[in-house]
């Protein structure tokens, strides 16, 4: 099983959502968890002001839609993205361009998000919040991106899809996962985000990482470790 956590932060006065999750019966079997894990933790689907969104495959943005319907669950949160990636999934010529296994999806999006109206497409470095910066991270997909986001002296990463499963990449940074659009790219980005948390002692966060979801790197050799948080 690949596990799969989405990161609510509350900054500033806001309820701040890093992807959306695949929504429940969306994806895996097992992906059932995210509103009731929600509420245990006191968040209010309702409170969200803001998602974050790091790139567009179905684990990381079907949760914005209702299954069957595609209606929005979130109609009122601001969502943000990388331009890039947005364009680049809700170009008129896309659907016809893409492999068959990849058309589902990827009709999907064209027919339901160019249509909503909460879109806000930024640009790499761009200040996407007050303490949060977004960072172009290509390869995965051509506008994967991670955010940064700083509080006092302390910061924290959410790195999306960079390192996949650290048990996998970590030992292996240069190996390519099937679903990199890219993967050369998506192994140069790899080095130079971990290479960065590990040299400005940056606590990192990725959607397939083990519980809880956070951890550290440090360089071994031409490779990496990695240290879950201990909570």
């Amino acid at each position: 099983p690949i596990p799969l956590t989405v990161v609510v932060l509350k900054m500033n006065g806001k309820v701040i959502m890093m992807d959306a999750g695949s929504g429940v019966g969306q994806w895996q079997t097992n992906a059932t968890h995210l509103p009731a894990n929600m509420a245990a933790a006191g968040i209010d689907y309702k409170t969200i002001d803001t998602i974050m969104i790091s790139h567009f495959h179905p684990d990381h943005v079907w949760g914005l839609m209702e299954k069957g319907t595609s209606a929005p669950v979130f109609p009122n949160a601001e969502l943000i993205v990388n331009a890039t990636e947005y364009k680049w999934w809700t170009d008129p010529g896309r659907l016809a361009k893409l492999p068959e296994g990849r058309k589902p999806a990827g009709k999907r999006i064209a027919e339901n998000f160019p249509k909503w109206k909460n879109w806000k497409l930024v640009e790499d470095g761009a200040e996407v919040a007050p303490g949060m910066q977004i960072i172009a991270a290509p390869g995965h997909t051509p506008g994967h991106s991670v955010y940064l986001a700083n509080s006092g002296k302390e910061q924290i990463m959410i790195s999306a899809d960079t390192m996949y499963v650290p048990a996998l990449l970590a030992p292996h940074p240069d190996w390519q996962g099937t679903y990199d659009q890219d993967g050369p790219t998506a192994i140069t980005t790899r080095h130079k985000l971990i290479d960065r948390v590990i040299a400005d002692n940056i606590r990192i966060s990725g959607s397939h990482f083990p519980f809880p979801g956070t951890g550290t790197f440090v360089k071994d050799g031409n490779a990496y470790g990695f240290t879950p948080v201990q909570i």
